[in-house]
């Protein structure tokens, strides 16, 4: 297995950098879709049962080729370390390793590949769920316009209703994957996201990347 890069971006923000996009998927697929999926949010489950309805809902199991960014809270984790979902993948077990010795609660964000695009795209997710007050600006924005047509967006993709918001907010801040660009009603709506993104990132001196994206971002 390649090398993993482990940054603290942020006092509850750590990064962690992969060789490689398979390895990056292959280690957080049940991390994630335990905690965002629209099938298996809150389940335990096996990765065949995974792969079965990942290629039934999709036409086949390409996964690791369309996933190229993950976000997960600490608390998502907790069932791995509890047994839960044992027997554990090897890369599993080292996605667990790195955080043996943390005992506040933190949000880690996983990345393969240097694109500024898909940085922004789960940087923006970890400020949304660590930072109270641009959480409630972000929603008070979004209030003030339709959003419905890309959340059933967001929903055909796979994502559970609990993260539509979240989610809705990191795709007009950072555009990835198939959805494309924002309708031009929405435009206003992402100058707005970014003008409080910019701020509120600021203040937690949180910096970005340098580089340019393609492929979608949980």
């Amino acid at each position: 297995m390649g090398k993993i890069t482990r940054t603290k971006l942020a006092d509850g923000i750590l990064l962690l950098r992969f060789a490689t996009q398979y390895e990056l998927a292959a280690t957080f697929l049940r991390v994630q879709e335990h905690y965002e999926s629209s099938r298996f949010s809150g389940r335990i489950f096996s990765l065949e049962q995974f792969m079965d309805w990942y290629a039934a809902r999709f036409g086949r199991f390409t996964y690791y080729e369309d996933w190229s960014g993950f976000n997960v809270p600490s608390t998502a984790l907790q069932p791995f370390y509890e047994g839960k979902f044992d027997p554990l993948l090897e890369k599993e077990k080292r996605l667990l390793r790195l955080f043996r010795r943390e005992r506040a609660s933190f949000y880690v964000i996983g990345v393969a590949k240097k694109s500024k695009q898909e940085f922004l795209h789960e940087l923006a997710h970890a400020l949304f769920f660590t930072d109270a007050a641009y959480r409630q600006a972000v929603r008070a924005a979004i209030r003030g316009y339709d959003t419905s047509a890309l959340k059933r967006q967001l929903s055909r993709l796979g994502y559970a209703r609990h993260v539509l918001v979240d989610e809705v907010h990191a795709y007009l801040l950072a555009p990835s994957g198939g959805l494309g660009k924002p309708s031009r009603a929405l435009i206003p709506l992402r100058r707005t996201l970014h003008a409080l993104f910019a701020r509120h990132a600021a203040a937690r001196h949180l910096g970005q990347s340098r580089t340019t994206p393609k492929l979608a971002a949980r």
